[in-house]
């Protein structure tokens, strides 16, 4: 796309500039001062799929698609060898696979597929993994509930009518529903830990930098994640061996120093371990006496596994979130939404063609297009960035402070514990709610969440085996920065505990 005058003009109306001025400075741009980006369309690399797996697909309307979690069917060819052999998979469709259609939960996306396979996926289908689609996306994979998709509703197969939690929606209703052994999902402020709690299964987010985030919709360089989401430990342990280290283009995992070997280095005697629980994720103004109750009852299920549990304060909570939703709010409207999740000064790489295919459409005049729960946090982005006060920067900063506040809690202790979820999976309303139900219905699930995304530590959603509740409720376990394998170990001694 070229540059011209009349776009020139437009740009600068308001600017107070007589004619001749305007023309003056057209002038040199279009001589000297633009040859630059036009120099970067002739000379940047655009990837092409140099995979060597052929694959097909069929889109939507599936007739068996009982839980409406499908965008698309895929069949991809994979190595006829590996630790992924057989396990069928899903990928939430915020993740690109060459050729393959891509929405992200918008039809603004209809007819776009991407050039290129995300880093996930050619390490999934090198590991043997029969790829067998793409779950539904939340909107822009921005809600915590399951009915913002213009796809329409997932529904939660664990509770038929009540939401599967989102924004990895599509997802957790796969893995719940036995559809697949396995799925990815993304997780900005909690998008894999929601539904694995609500649907009743392993939702697992690394820490930064662990699995590469190459080639997969973006908000912020600090908060995305791609991880696991299985009915089994062994799944999930499966999943990162095959996923996790360097692929060379993401520049979040140069802080990642260590390599990891997480089925070999299982260790699941936890005698002497320590388990901080939380006291301030507990009696939220939205929590559920069940949940709190519940959680706290499985979480001293590990004293019995000769682990110390002590409840600690850790007051500088309520200000972490706050930091949290003040970044993924302004990232949404700066780097989703105005620039279609490409970043300056990040030295990733990113896949142009969703960049552009996202600019196109997320204009002024489509944002009417988009569900509530998009719009109120575009509008809310767009007024604090048009605002003279650095929000962002001022979150960032306060940042720099709880590193050091959490950093020394977890200096003693292995793990922190709390809900992942303050309340259960909730009912999914009529889409001819009122604006506020249709919103606030997407809201609240991530307040325990989101910090551990800001913070890069380790953080998994396992669904609770002792309690006689109906719902499932999901208990966290957190690790500090780099301790995934802590984790993991803990989270597998629990499944095996009986």
């Amino acid at each position: 796309m070229g540059f011209n005058k009349k776009e020139f003009f437009k740009q600068i109306k308001d600017v107070e500039l007589s004619q001749e001025q305007k023309d003056n400075y057209w002038q040199m741009l279009d001589a000297d001062f633009l040859a630059t980006f036009r120099d970067v369309m002739k000379y940047s690399p655009v990837l092409t799929d140099k995979s060597p797996y052929k694959r097909t697909y069929k889109e939507r309307p599936f007739t068996d698609d009982k839980y409406n979690a499908w965008f698309v069917k895929t069949k991809i060819e994979h190595a006829a060898s590996g630790p992924l052999l057989g396990k069928k998979v899903a990928v939430k469709d915020n993740i690109t696979i060459a050729d393959v259609p891509m929405q992200i939960g918008t039809k603004l996306l209809n007819g776009y597929r991407p050039h290129t396979d995300a880093t996930v996926i050619s390490r999934l289908l090198a590991a043997g993994a029969e790829i067998t689609g793409k779950a539904v996306s939340e909107n822009l994979f921005v809600a915590g509930s399951s009915f913002s998709a213009d796809t329409g509703l997932v529904q939660n197969p664990r509770l038929p009518g009540y939401s599967a939690g989102g924004s990895s929606s599509g997802s957790a209703a796969l893995v719940a529903s036995r559809e697949v052994d396995l799925a990815l999902g993304c997780d900005q402020t909690g998008s894999i830990r929601i539904p694995a709690s609500w649907c009743g299964i392993y939702g697992f987010k690394p820490s930064r930098g662990v699995i590469p985030y190459t080639g997969i919709g973006s908000v912020d360089q600090l908060l995305d994640y791609v991880g696991p989401m299985a009915q089994t430990m062994d799944n999930i342990i499966l999943a990162m061996d095959a996923l996790a280290g360097p692929d060379g283009l993401d520049s979040r995992q140069n802080e990642m120093q260590q390599t990891f070997d997480f089925a070999n280095n299982l260790k699941t005697d936890l005698r002497g371990k320590k388990i901080g629980l939380v006291k301030e994720c507990f009696g939220l103004k939205r929590s559920e006496k069940i949940v709190d109750e519940t959680v706290r009852s499985n979480i001293l299920a590990f004293e019995k596994m000769g682990v110390s549990v002590e409840e600690i304060s850790l007051p500088e909570f309520d200000q972490a979130r706050t930091v949290v939703d003040t970044m993924n709010t302004l990232a949404t409207y700066r780097q989703l939404i105005k620039n279609g999740g490409s970043s300056i000064g990040s030295g990733n790489y990113y896949p142009i063609d969703l960049s552009e295919a996202l600019t196109q459409q997320l204009k002024a005049e489509n944002y009417q297009k988009l569900p509530p729960i998009v719009q109120v946090i575009l509008y809310s982005g767009m007024l604090a960035d048009h605002s003279a006060t650095d929000y962002y920067g001022r979150a960032q900063n306060m940042l720099v402070g709880l590193k050091q506040k959490f950093a020394q809690v977890m200096e003693k202790f292995d793990i922190l514990a709390m809900p992942v979820t303050p309340f259960t999976a909730t009912k999914l309303p009529a889409l001819d709610d009122s604006l506020e139900e249709l919103v606030t219905g997407s809201m609240g699930m991530d307040t325990n969440l989101g910090v551990f995304n800001a913070l890069g530590y380790p953080a998994i959603s396992v669904p609770c085996k002792f309690t006689s509740h109906e719902k499932p409720i999901g208990m966290q376990l957190v690790g500090g920065f780099g301790a995934d394998q802590t984790v993991i170990d803990f989270a597998k001694a629990y499944e095996d505990f009986s």
